[in-house]
């Protein structure tokens, strides 16, 4: 009788373990981006970024100020372009050996 009740409880978490398994992945991902920040973002004010999952409706790229706030902006905008390598040299000054 004993086993009996351990493999129902067993069998109870293995289902609720999977049902909250699987309404994670339909969920999506954790950060897209539904709305772009339009004006200007300092530079000075970014100390990293983050493209959005494939998986959001649209592209984005989520820039984190030094403040911790998160700004959504259009990856196809120069001005985001500019500001993404521009993080990215802060992060790699050094050039490759192949790129001299």
């Amino acid at each position: 009788m004993k086993l009996c009740c351990v493999v129902a409880v067993a069998v109870l978490v293995v289902a609720l373990c999977s049902q909250a398994q699987s309404q994670n992945s339909i969920m999506g991902p954790d950060e897209c981006c539904f709305k772009y920040y339009t004006k200007g973002i300092p530079v000075k004010q970014v100390k990293s970024y983050k493209t959005t999952n494939p998986n959001c409706p649209t592209k984005g790229v989520i820039f984190i100020t030094v403040k911790d706030k998160r700004v959504c902006a259009n990856p196809e905008v120069k001005q985001v372009q500019d500001i993404m390598e521009k993080v990215d040299k802060l992060w790699d000054p050094e050039p490759t050996p192949s790129s001299r």
